[in-house]
């Protein structure tokens, strides 16, 4: 046996797929067998089955394809999130009802004594409790899962997206410590999206997956309790006074063309030459360490650059086998479910992911490319049209190329450049305007904040949407749902 699984069926009970899954969403939380009921979502297994093709099951509240799937053999991946819709994309994510981490690399000495989860207990229950008590750890093969189940789920919206997201990715490093696991240096940094492999279903040894229940449901206070207040998740409610109808009203142009006529954020479209040259450039440079946001990245550029999701799909998989290849030791493969996951990225949400971040998670530098002619110009011209929306014409009067009225000229060209360089900091501003290091930092502050006015309006009005919109979506579900019956 696993020393990892035999040291916590010593210590700990272990419970069953079904009552695993009925802990993390309590009856009547999901919603009733086809019933659409307002309020209620599901939840979403995904099957990769021969060839590599993926099956996705719908999780309703009697939990029935939880008990079908542990039959199978094939590679079942799921996440203790709550779904609109069948498609597990993060935009469609509605509940988190756990926050779950992925642990591997545990030390186990050569008598078979598993003393990275021995030592991961002592920093849990020992006197300086310098790690959270997981409510369950799931063994999967070779490594573990940590699973805090939440007292109560908590909505994912952006605002508390984007703070689970700093959570999480400090409490992974907090868990991933040298006393635990071999991997200090190569700490595995996941989504709060990502999936992971269900309870009850096959290993990739052809055991099955365990879970052992080692504490209680936990609060968002008691998670943050272990981590410095910046990282903490201090939005529990969404906050925003602009509604559906109001955005309406304020914004017809914004509301017909993502609203009615169901338009994507708008972007530039990038030739698929991009996209071969991503795949030429993780197949050159990636290294272990970076290979999920090297597929995630690759996932961003083929929905950027109109690649089908079936030559995305049959690429990734082609790119798995050399990332796995690279793998330097056993508890740091590089498999389906890591395809699967960043493959997610899929969608429109990521097509404006930043080059600056995506250098970054993927350790592949990236020379910017200048927008150059028409499309700087029309970029500019965007920028200065929604600028204009939001100030409704009252606070920038236009003089010549545009400036506002009152503005000093090094104050327009470093606004200039901030809008085509939105990622610059104040050095960058001074190297390429020229102009003083007393001017820069005068200006520069104001005009960000002019800036991130701007790029904000759509998310801010995409979140009125998700708060004051989801009945709205939920019916044309319902109605696309009963076309489809319809037509079958």
């Amino acid at each position: 046996m696993n020393p990892l699984t035999g040291y916590l069926e010593t210590y700990f009970d272990e419970v069953s797929a079904m009552e695993f899954y009925r802990y993390i969403f309590p009856e009547g939380e999901l919603d009733p067998y086809m019933k659409y009921t307002p309020g209620k979502y599901v939840g979403i297994v995904i099957e990769v089955m021969e060839k590599r093709r993926t099956k996705r099951h719908t999780v309703t509240d009697d939990l029935e394809k939880i008990k079908e799937l542990q039959k199978s053999e094939n590679f079942c991946l799921a996440s203790p999130i709550s779904y609109s819709g069948k498609a597990r994309r993060s935009e469609n994510a509605r509940f988190l009802y756990a926050i779950a981490f992925d642990l591997d690399g545990i030390i186990v000495y050569e008598d078979g004594t598993p003393q990275g989860l021995i030592d991961l207990f002592y920093q849990i229950d020992g006197p300086a409790q310098r790690l959270p008590k997981p409510t369950f750890i799931v063994s999967s093969g070779t490594g573990l899962h940590l699973y805090y189940v939440l007292e109560k789920p908590v909505p994912l919206f952006k605002n508390i997206v984007k703070q689970l997201k700093s959570f999480k990715h400090e409490l992974t490093r907090m868990l991933w410590h040298g006393y635990i696991t071999k991997l200090e240096d190569n700490v595995q940094q996941e989504s709060i999206f990502q999936g992971f492999r269900m309870v009850g279903t096959v290993t990739k040894s052809g055991g099955r997956v365990r879970a052992f229940q080692t504490g209680d449901r936990v609060s968002m206070e008691y998670m943050n309790s272990f981590v410095d207040g910046k990282y903490q998740v201090t939005e529990y409610a969404y906050k925003s006074s602009l509604t559906l109808a109001q955005a309406k009203k304020k914004y017809p142009e914004w509301y017909e063309k993502r609203i009615v006529e169901g338009k994507p954020k708008g972007y530039w479209e990038a030739d698929q030459a991009v996209y071969e040259w991503w795949k030429r450039e993780i197949n050159a440079k990636a290294k272990v360490g970076h290979r999920y946001y090297c597929m995630m990245m690759l996932a961003v550029y083929a929905r950027k650059c109109g690649v089908s999701r079936e030559d995305l799909e049959k690429d990734a998989f082609q790119i798995m086998q050399h990332f796995e290849a690279m793998t330097d030791n056993d508890n740091n493969h590089f498999d389906e479910a890591d395809v699967m996951d960043a493959l997610e990225a899929y969608n429109d949400r990521y097509i404006t992911y930043p080059i600056n971040s995506i250098s970054y998670l993927t350790d592949i530098p990236i020379e910017k490319n200048k927008r150059n002619g028409r499309k700087q110009a029309d970029h500019i011209k965007l920028m200065n049209f929604v600028r204009d929306e939001i100030n409704h014409n009252n606070t920038w009067n236009k003089v010549g190329n545009g400036r506002p009225k009152g503005s000093s000229k090094a104050k327009q060209t470093i606004r200039d450049y901030l809008f085509s360089h939105t990622n610059a900091r104040k050095c960058d501003v001074i190297k390429a305007t020229g102009l003083s290091k007393p001017t820069v930092y005068k200006y520069y502050d104001q005009i960000m904040k002019e800036i991130n006015t701007v790029l904000t309006l759509d998310d801010v009005l995409q979140d009125a949407l998700e708060e004051s919109g989801r009945r709205w979506i939920e019916e044309q579900e319902k109605k696309k749902h009963e076309n489809d019956q319809t037509d079958s």
